[in-house]
């Protein structure tokens, strides 16, 4: 996926949504920071999917987006890119403050996409092998920084029991 691509997506969802804000979460909503990232050579080249939310939230207006840019439906087969729309519950796996972090996704108006450092706490958490990859690379690049994602972690409202293996997966992308 590249800037073009989600700025499509969020003009396709827009026309539908009538007057709401669309968030972009997921690994897409780093091409609002970081646009390089979507070059055919770019770590969210072979990302086909932009995970994004209306605000405000409604059920009805999330079946008929999933219904019109959904994956397997005419328009991923048009264009070869989709939207996985998601429940509004998705925001209380959120750092504490994230609204107020959001950035502006450019070429597009009433659209945000979860900042850096927000998405790595998220995708600490979730720790699958492609979401720590990314991360490291981010890291690397200096995209993302340690000492931000460190609280943002902590601004995680979840189980003590989920936190060892957050950290540990902290350790994994920051060498710390």
């Amino acid at each position: 996926m590249n800037l073009s691509a989600i700025q499509h997506v969020i003009r396709s969802a827009q026309a539908l949504a009538e007057g709401k804000a669309i968030i972009v979460l997921g690994s897409a909503s780093l091409l609002a920071s970081f646009p390089g990232l979507g070059a055919p050579d770019g770590l969210l080249a072979s990302t086909f999917d932009a995970n994004i939310l209306t605000d405000p939230f409604d059920e009805l207006t999330a079946v008929m987006l999933h219904e019109a840019l959904g994956e397997n439906r005419a328009y991923y087969q048009i264009h070869g890119y989709h939207a996985d729309v998601l429940r509004d519950s998705i925001l209380e796996t959120l750092p504490k403050g994230w609204r107020e972090r959001l950035v502006g996704v450019p070429g597009t108006e009433n659209a945000f996409a979860l900042a850096p450092n927000d998405l790595a706490a998220v995708k600490l958490l979730v720790g699958r092998p492609k979401d720590i990859d990314l991360l490291r690379a981010l890291h690397e690049n200096g995209q993302i920084e340690k000492a931000t994602v460190e609280t943002l972690v902590h601004r995680l409202d979840l189980p003590v029991e989920s936190m060892p293996r957050l950290l540990s997966h902290f350790q994994s992308v920051f060498h710390s």
